[in-house]
Order: structure tokens, then sequence, then C-alpha cells
């Protein structure tokens, strides 16, 4: 199956690569035997390198070439190439028995090997060779190869000392108990036994993995219903399969070595683990964050700080795109593509795509934005354009708002930051406006009754403000008498402040019907009379008295 998959990965990256590898040929120089730099064919030019190869040609029973990658030149010559195969032979033996060797992934590639491990200079450990309480490590080291190349291979005194070890150990459990028929048929020069071993050790640490994750989380609801009150609210089931593999992938690592499984079989599906242990972490993280989230939504909802509940929700997928991306990189890194190129190339690439993709980057600032100015939050009553609704998502690319037809508007987020919000929920004070328009049959005293009555109602009600409620006679209108009501009143929300705007105005017309008038109508008096003339005496009279005004201003400006 591994074979295949490999077969298969480097058959796609051979297509992906023949547009550049052909312009490579064509635009390059050609290479001079002076300017070609040496290369290891074997690939010992990194401590991962020598592992790297090392399991390789163990995987094809290769003894001869397994026996490059191990340093015996403090063997006399004579004597160097049979000691050289014999030690290859038994380090084998030694590390299928008791021994095992680090992940590929945690060995260095740099050509000076690892620096920060405490270690000599040019000395790498890649495994251990005795997991005993001895614990002796396998080490590598660099020397000089062919054409005065650094390689890296097993160190001697290391390899010195696999005789004695081999020759002291027991043979594994897995070989004491398995027949020799199993023993001697081989897969993939790997024993049946082996094979089936695999297996069932996969099975039973799954298993103990979900028992313990069970327990654990069982553990864990009980802690948290006893110290944050909150009994059946944290979703813990969701992460009981993922922390279960999770655990099961290290109880099988530590299964398969404990019980003695070949190396080149730990080595065959090595990689399959860690994609397992990648794939469950990542499923574990995603099941965490929405925990996280689901807890911190629902004290924020107990203290009535909705506000905060889109921060949360953006947060939370962010998180979930950066646990996802670093796992697909890590996983592409595992099956062979080359990440850092890749994300080399996201560089270059990056000013194309931030062209293509304006829109993209403009909502996905835009929703930054939203979530850190705040205009609005999930819940919000708000209208903006001519869209006015109830805030019911705010998402990284968009915003739903739910319209008072009840149907969904999905408003770019570039677009909605940029907009005038006018947030109906955010007030803290309903506006009480209205105009009374009394009959001109009203008295005076009436007037100055009315005036009073509706002002000692508003300083009686407990939810209106008094500072301002005001009740004025603003003026004689063309059918009626005017008197402005204006207060603020204390509601919860627009229902509620409905409710009071109701009761107010049941108590404005009692008082009106106890003053004895009425509200006025539209309406229009029309008066029939005989005509006057104007009267010519009272012109001339009229005219007199300007005359007198007009000379006495000019003196005055004299």
């Amino acid at each position: 199956m591994r074979i295949l998959g490999v077969l298969g990965i480097l058959l796609l990256v051979a297509v992906a690569n023949i547009p550049s590898t052909a312009l490579a040929q064509l635009t390059a120089p050609a290479a001079t035997p002076e300017t070609k730099a040496a290369v290891d064919p074997l690939g010992r030019t990194t401590p991962r390198g020598t592992v790297e190869g090392y399991l390789e040609a163990i995987r094809q029973s290769d003894i001869g070439k397994a026996s490059q990658y191990l340093d015996v030149n403090n063997v006399p010559l004579p004597k160097r190439k049979a000691t050289r195969l014999e030690r290859a032979k038994q380090l084998i033996q030694l590390l299928d028995r008791n021994g095992y060797i680090n992940d590929i992934d945690d060995l260095s590639a740099a050509e000076d090997g690892e620096v920060t491990d405490g270690l000599p200079s040019g000395v790498d450990q890649v495994g251990v060779l005795d997991r005993t309480t001895r614990k002796v490590p396998l080490l590598v080291h660099q020397v000089n190869g062919p054409d005065g190349l650094k390689i890296w291979q097993f160190e001697p005194a290391t390899l010195n000392r696999v005789p004695f070890l081999l020759t002291t150990s027991e043979e594994s459990l897995l070989d004491r108990v398995l027949p020799e028929n199993l023993k001697s048929a081989k897969v993939g020069q790997v024993s049946n036994g082996h094979w089936i071993a695999i297996g069932f050790a996969a099975v039973v640490a799954l298993a103990i993995g979900l028992l313990i994750s069970a327990t654990l989380v069982f553990l864990i609801r009980k802690l948290l219903e006893r110290r944050q009150h909150i009994p059946g609210r944290v979703p813990l089931t969701s992460i009981l399969i993922p922390l279960g593999v999770v655990i099961g992938v290290s109880l099988y690592r530590l299964i398969v070595v404990s019980i003695g499984v070949q190396l080149v079989a730990r080595d065959y599906i090595s990689w399959l683990a860690t994609i397992a242990s990648l794939l469950a972490l990542a499923w574990l993280g995603v099941r965490i964050i929405d925990g996280i989230a689901d807890i911190a939504r629902y004290g924020m909802s107990r203290t009535k700080r909705l506000s905060s509940v889109a921060v949360i929700m953006l947060a939370r997928r962010i998180a979930k795109a950066i646990i996802l991306g670093i796992v697909a990189i890590t996983i592409l890194d595992i099956v062979g593509f080359d990440v850092s190129t890749g994300l080399a190339a996201l560089g270059i690439g990056g000013i194309a795509l931030a062209l293509g993709a304006q829109r993209t980057i403009e909502n996905l600032v835009g929703s930054i934005t939203v979530v850190a100015d705040r205009p609005v939050s999930v819940g919000d009553f708000c209208k903006f354009g001519e869209v006015m609704g109830t805030i019911e998502d705010i998402g990284i690319r968009s915003t739903q708002v739910r319209t008072l037809d009840r149907t969904i508007v999905t408003v770019p987020n570039g677009a909605f930051a940029s907009m005038q919000i006018e947030n109906y929920s955010r007030r803290d004070e309903f506006r009480f406006y209205t105009v009374l328009t009394m009959r001109y049959e009203t008295t005076p005293a009436q007037i100055r009754f009315l005036l009073a009555e509706i002002k000692s109602m508003f300083d009686s009600h407990e939810l209106v403000n008094p500072d301002p409620a005001r009740v004025r006679f603003v003026g004689l209108g063309s059918h009626s008498i005017d008197i402005e009501l204006f207060c603020y009143v204390r509601a919860d929300d627009w229902n509620h402040f409905l409710v009071l705007r109701e009761d107010m105005l049941l108590k404005i017309m009692e008082i009106v019907a106890q003053s004895g008038t009425d509200f006025a109508f539209p309406s229009q008096t029309l008066y029939f009379g005989k005509d006057h003339p104007p009267s010519p005496e009272q012109a001339q009279e009229i005219d007199k008295i300007v005359q007198k005004m007009d000379q006495r201003t000019g003196e005055q400006q004299a």
C-alpha cells in the first residue's frame, strides 16, 4: 500500500514539474566538471539522509548497501569489509530486538546536524540500541567522505558495543511466542507474524486509548460541573474519539517497540501512524476550540455581554484555519512534497494573489474592522442602507441579516464596514414625542390645566427621564392649538417601549377629557358678511401720521 502511494505521489510531482523542469533545462547553462558540486550517491550528507538511506537498504535486504552507512575505519583494512557486513547484520538484529530509531521528521536535515542537543559538534543521536535501564544511544557522526565531502555514518564506538549487546539481549517477546511458520513466511522482508502483531497492537492501543480518553472526559466533566456550574453545556463527548486516537497512537508506538516488531515493519507504517496522529491532533484541537468558544459564549450570555459573541466566533474560525493549515503543511512534508519551496513560491505569488483577490482581502479586513469596532453584534436590530433587520452571523467574508420579512440578506463585510449603520439595540432610552392639536375653542385656563397635568404625569412616571421632559404650548396652527410633548423613556427593547407609549397616550387622553376640551380635526371656517370699502378719511389721516413719523426719523438722523 505504501509503495503504491509513494508511486502515485511521485507521478503527480513529476507531472506538476514538467513545465518548470523543461524551462530550467532550456535556460540553465550547462554544468562543467569544474563547477558541478560533489554529491554523495547514498545521501549521507545529513543525519536524516543517513538514517533514511540505511532504512531503505534494510527494506531492500541489501546488507552491502546498508554497511556503507557504518563507520568501521578503526578496524584494520584487511578485516574492514567483513567487519562492516557483520556489524550491519548485527545492528539490524539488535534494533529488531531491543532498540528503535527516532522518527525521521525528528532527525536533523542540516549538513552540520543538530547543534542544540548537548552532544559534541558533528555527533547526533538518532535512536537507542538498548531500551532497558542502560539506554545505550545510537549515534552518528560526521566524517570526511570521498572527494572531500562531509558525510554522516554510524559512530565506531557505538558499533563496537553492538556484539556485546546482542549476546546479552534476549530474543524479542514476539519472536519467542510466534510459531515458526509465521516467522518464516514473509511479505516485504517482514514476517507475517510481525504484520499480524502490528494490526493487533493497533487495535489494542486504540481500544486502550479510547478507554483512557473516556475516563479523562468523565473526570473533566465532573470537574467543570463542580467548578464552573455549567452542567451539560460543554460538548466534551466530541473530544473523546480524537483524544483516544492521539493516546492510542502513542501507545501503539510503545507496544510495537516493547514486543520487538521488526524495525523494517515499524518503518513501513511509521508515516501512517504519524499522519493519523496529526489528523487526530487537528481534530482534537478543533473540538477544544469549539468547547472553549461555547464556554465563553455561555459566560458572556450570562453576564449580558452579547457584543463580544462575534469576536469569539471570528477568533474560533481563525484558530481553526491556522490549525488545519499547519497540519496540512506538515502532512505534505511527510509524504514528500517540498513544502519550503512551496512556501517560498507563496511569497512570489502573493502579489498576484492579492491583485486577483482584492474583494476577498477587503472582506477579510472588513470583518476584522466590524469585530474590532463592534458597531453591531449578533442579535442586534439595526438599519443600514435600505435594509433593516437582526444580525444573525458575522463571518470572515460576510454578515448575515434577518430582515423584517424573515429573509436573509448577506452583506460582504468590506461593504458593511463602510456603511452608515444605525443600531437600534444600543439605545439606552427611547424618545417619546408627539404634538397635541387642540380645538380653537379651548380656553387659556384649559391649556394651562393640560400643561400642568401632563407634566405632572411625566414627573410621576418611574420610567420617564425627567431631564429633559417638556410639555409646551408651541403655536397657533391653521386649524388647531398645538402642544408639544417630549421626553425619554427607559425601556428594555422596542416592544417594551410600545407598551409604555400606549399607556402614556391613554393617560393623556384621559387628561384631555378631564379638561373639558377636545382634539382638533383639520377644518376650515367660512364667514359670510357685507363688504365694507376702505374709508378715504381714515386713509388721509394715516398718511399724515406716516409723514410725521418720517419727518421725526429724519431729524433724529441729522
